[in-house]
């Protein structure tokens, strides 16, 4: 990270590569079948890894502003970048699965930061990120540190196999602030909001779901957007000179609100008809 000041404001810029390891479950059945046991007595399920395979990594490259607007106000923007390489994938053959490294995947984001003492009793910090997150897949698509499967491993990069990420969530914003009530209560809340996340119809044949002759592409539709606010009310008392206690009483999820974000049933088979 290289932060520049220049009379009240920042300029951040960093670029870093990260490499990721194999401490992945969706990798423990290649482990199996490839070790020595498994291997003298052919047991396990058939399947192999790739002797192409490459260690996955992502380069992270971040840009940003900072400015503070008076004593009480501060302003800041960035954006990030995030390539992965080399991401995990799973080949189903007929008689065996091969596992490889040669997915990619994309992030990117632009996140508003503000903060700031907005009155004497008021303080607030408010966050808005918009991104766009993309991967290879075929039911589940996910960013590089994930093992998406293949549909068809004769054709891995099919149309409609490239699409959204379980991460893709274009819209997000969180609000924080405590309020100084008078009578001693302090007030402090915490809400947030985001659009809704991406899900992928399937069929019991373990592939996209067909509407209208059409196979239906990676995360093509969106679930239902989230919404949680939680609220703390607190109120000290003080006891003597050096002790004072503060009994609270706390709120989650508000209003009550049903937040399944992208956890639904995607298999078309089971959806009442």
């Amino acid at each position: 990270m290289l932060p520049v000041s220049t009379a009240g404001s920042v300029l951040r810029g960093g670029v870093g590569l990260y490499f990721n390891d194999l401490a992945q479950t969706g990798w423990v059945e290649a482990f199996t079948a490839v070790n020595n046991y498994n291997i003298q007595n052919a047991s396990g399920t058939p399947s192999l890894i790739d002797p192409n395979y490459h260690t996955p990594y992502a380069l992270h490259a971040t840009a940003g502003v900072g400015h503070a607007v008076n004593a009480n106000l501060i302003l800041s923007g960035g954006w990030t970048l995030e390539t992965g390489m080399h991401g995990y994938r799973r080949y189903d053959y007929p008689n065996v699965s091969v596992f490889r490294a040669d997915n990619r995947s994309s992030y990117q984001s632009l996140a508003l930061h503000l903060q700031g003492n907005l009155a004497k009793r008021l303080s607030l910090v408010a966050n808005y990120t918009l991104s766009r997150a993309k991967t290879w897949g075929c039911e589940v698509g996910e960013l590089f540190d994930y093992v998406n499967g293949v549909c068809d491993p004769f054709n891995a990069f099919a149309p409609g196999d490239y699409g959204p990420s379980g991460e893709d969530v274009r819209h997000r914003a969180v609000l924080a602030g405590t309020i100084h009530a008078p009578g001693g209560f302090e007030i402090t809340f915490l809400s947030q909001a985001e659009s809704a996340r991406p899900i992928t119809l399937t069929t019991p044949a373990g592939d996209r779901a067909v509407i209208n002759g059409v196979k239906t592409s990676l995360d093509e539709f969106r679930g239902t957007p989230y919404l949680q606010t939680d609220l703390r009310v607190t109120r000290a008392f003080k006891i003597q000179e050096h002790w004072s206690v503060a009994p609270f009483i706390e709120f989650f999820n508000l209003f009550n609100r049903n937040n399944p974000g992208n956890n639904y049933i995607p298999d078309i088979s089971v959806l009442p008809t």
